[in-house]
């Protein structure tokens, strides 16, 4: 996704990873249906965007633009497309890289060794010196997280994180509807949990007050 293509789209990325500090990624615009903007476990990470997106209103792709940035932010790449169990394993060793003790969540015994090493090797000092404080921590964390709602608790926060980002409570029930595939029947979408509660959230004294800080 590079100078001319769907220029807004790009301003659109442009302003979310500004707001949110976004990790360095790369963009590919392709002729798919839906409006999910995918994201890839690449180096770095890549954004699978459909180019239909270049056609919803300014507002709608700011809210998904930033919602896939913090997603990205948080790991989806891998959280995203692995079973819970799978998921954990990698939680449980990022947790032992990290100098934490975590639960045994499935990491193999006998291969446990040849993973951490792997990752001494490939993960740049400057990221390992920042997990390191940050491993017992994440261990005693890990033992109380439910692994089979995981992924579902992240695809809600980026859909806070995004509304916060952007402000727009229409746009961001709008997008949500679209990623969802809901009824077009407003009662009918606010029927479903996450719709609800990016609603609440939109109408409450906390939102208010937190857009007050983004605002600076």
């Amino acid at each position: 996704l590079v100078p001319p293509r769907a220029p807004a789209l790009r301003d659109a990325l442009e302003a979310a990873g500004r707001a949110l500090g976004a990790r360095a990624h790369a963009s590919f615009l392709v002729d798919r249906p839906g409006v999910e903007m995918l994201i890839e476990n690449t180096q770095p990470p890549s954004l699978v965007i459909p180019s239909g997106l270049a056609a919803l209103p300014e507002a709608v792709t700011a809210f998904l633009a930033a919602r896939a940035l913090d997603l990205l932010g948080r790991g989806w790449a891998l959280t995203g497309k692995f079973a819970p169990k799978d998921v954990g394993i990698l939680l449980e060793l990022a947790c032992r890289f990290a100098g934490g003790v975590p639960p045994p969540l499935g990491l193999p015994a006998q291969r446990a060794d040849a993973f951490l090493a792997a990752l001494r090797r490939s993960v740049p000092p400057p990221i390992a010196e920042r997990a390191r404080p940050l491993g017992q921590a994440a261990a005693e964390e890990l033992a109380r997280t439910d692994l089979t709602a995981l992924a579902a608790s992240l695809k809600r926060t980026g859909a806070r994180v995004a509304l916060l980002a952007t402000g727009d409570p229409g746009a961001a029930l709008s997008a949500m509807v679209l990623l969802d595939r809901a009824p077009p029947d407003p009662a009918a979408a606010l029927a479903r949990p996450e719709l609800r509660e990016l609603a609440l959230l939109a109408l409450s004294d906390p939102f208010l007050d937190l857009r007050v800080q983004v605002l600076g």
